[in-house]
């Protein structure tokens, strides 16, 4: 797809299992924002995608960097590689990033020598205060660490948010608007 110049294609991957969740709903203002700006935006929900886990067994290594995971990986890595724009987003679960969040990471392996030059934004939402949320990062930051090149150009905590819709009634809401409009 031809792109406008200023346009910028961005991914979401969002982990959250509740479709109207803390993170959710500040990855949703990020996306009007980037919107209104002209960007393209795909949210990517990886809880309604089939992902197995990687088994380590370096099959993609022999493959040509092809999973031996039949499963919607494929065309996710593909979608990754051609954003511009990254925002990881995931509520934070037992100190540390959802499941869902770890298994994308572990499973862009077959891609980890080529993950390529990317303007990276971080969604994060917590029950608890933002010293868990900042614990809960190792992951993340290690495998943005691992892109040819990156900026983590925003970072949103939603701190203390326990029940889902809690971020509406802080400046957080309009924050994710604010950074996505901002690209």
């Amino acid at each position: 797809m031809r792109r406008k110049t200023n346009e910028k294609y961005i991914d979401y991957f969002k982990f959250a299992k509740k479709k109207k969740g803390n993170s959710q709903i500040l990855c949703e203002q990020f996306k009007k924002g980037a919107e209104a700006k002209g960007h393209q935006v795909e949210i990517v929900r990886i809880m309604e995608r089939n992902i197995g886990f990687c088994r380590a067994c370096d099959g993609c290594m022999r493959n040509g960097g092809t999973c031996v995971l039949k499963d919607d990986m494929a065309e996710i890595l593909k979608m990754f590689q051609k954003a511009d724009v990254l925002v990881l987003a995931t509520p934070v679960y037992f100190y540390g990033i959802s499941a869902q969040m770890k298994t994308f990471i572990d499973r862009t392996y077959p891609i980890w020598q080529h993950l390529g030059k990317k303007e990276v934004y971080y969604i994060i939402s917590a029950g608890l205060g933002e010293d868990i949320i900042e614990r809960s990062l190792g992951d993340l930051n290690g495998f943005v660490e691992h892109l040819e090149e990156y900026k983590i150009a925003g970072k949103i905590y939603a701190a203390n948010v326990m029940d889902a819709g809690l971020v509406k009634n802080q400046s957080v809401f309009q924050k994710a608007y604010d950074m996505g409009y901002s690209i």
